[in-house]
């Protein structure tokens, strides 16, 4: 009987966590849309990593449209402003990849060298920025020198997280319908999972991150 329970209470949380990775998702795209794309995208996807903290805490007693939202607007300008700073740098390395093929000898090597660089540290920033925000209050810059620091100190579980974060991506574009139900709230998912132990971990060292 207690075998039986344990199965049934089992099956019914992956059910539960099937059906709120999807709402979620939902939410995310909807408020996506509400800001136009351009100025929703960075509000939703805090307020979804906001959401993604709150379950893997525990809480579970809210009303998961209403609390979205409220994060959604607390969180509107600094979200904004992350956006900014992300979609800044990616232009700035698109502009570097396109400078590849202008130069001949040493000087294209250089710009190889300096656009890998900057394309690996703007990959393992974007792995972790998002989960220090929601975790940690400090201004924009010291959230984005920490998650760049916890992805170097850690690179054995950035890797992994990365692997996950690529599976998961690979999946969504296998089959779409997955990614209109899972996207982001997957990938919220995989990021928090492997952060929150990291943040576990780094707790006593303040020299690595600030609180």
């Amino acid at each position: 009987m207690d075998l039986q329970g344990g199965w049934s209470g089992g099956i019914f949380r992956i059910c539960e966590w099937i059906y709120r990775l999807a709402y979620l998702n939902l939410l995310w795209i909807l408020f996506t849309l509400v800001g136009f794309i351009i100025v929703g995208l960075g509000p939703s996807t805090l307020a979804m990593y906001s959401i993604m903290r709150k379950w893997m805490n525990g809480e579970e007693e809210f009303s998961l449209f209403h609390t979205f939202f409220a994060y959604y607007k607390q969180e509107f300008k600094q979200a904004n402003v992350i956006g900014l700073v992300l979609v800044t740098c990616g232009v700035f390395i698109l502009i570097d990849l396109s400078l590849l093929g202008s130069f001949d000898g040493p000087f294209q090597f250089l710009i190889l060298g300096s656009f890998t660089t900057v394309f690996i540290l703007y990959l393992l920033v974007m792995l972790y920025i998002f989960p220090v925000v929601v975790n940690f209050k400090n201004t924009t810059f010291e959230h984005f020198k920490s998650a760049l620091i916890i992805a170097i100190s850690f690179p054995i579980q950035t890797l992994i997280m990365g692997v996950a974060v690529i599976s998961v991506l690979f999946i969504c574009l296998v089959f779409p319908a997955i990614a209109f139900l899972y996207l982001g709230s997957g990938l919220s998912f995989i990021t928090m999972f492997f952060s929150k132990h990291l943040f576990k971990k780094i707790s006593h060292q303040p020299v690595v991150i600030a609180k």
